[in-house]
């Protein structure tokens, strides 16, 4: 079991959780200030993620990890595939945690 405290977990759950709020309220925005946001969360996510496994422990982050990935994604703009980039960002993060290793699941 890992510790839900340790400071690279907390660190790895506030990046999640800022980019799931993110994820979901990007329907609004125009395409490119969106793209852009995407694409800022496709580096800051993964990167804690590589930060946090290198000192938590890998199974600690993909398990902190897989809980968000358990949430349901939501937005109020059906045009915006927000399911779809957030479990795009989850994986990204994912692999960062495993680094070269095989993929955890």
């Amino acid at each position: 079991m890992h510790d839900p405290d340790h400071p690279e977990i907390v660190r790895l759950r506030a990046e999640l959780d800022s980019a799931w709020k993110g994820v979901v309220s990007l329907g609004p925005l125009d395409g490119p200030h969106r793209d852009r946001v995407v694409a800022d969360l496709h580096t800051a996510v993964p990167d804690s993620a590589g930060r946090a496994a290198r000192t938590a422990g890998r199974e600690a982050v993909v398990a902190e990890i897989d809980r968000f990935a358990a949430v349901e994604v939501v937005t109020s703009d059906p045009s915006w595939p927000a399911a779809g980039v957030w479990a795009d960002v989850l994986d990204a993060a994912r692999q960062a945690a495993c680094g070269m290793e095989e993929p955890v699941r």
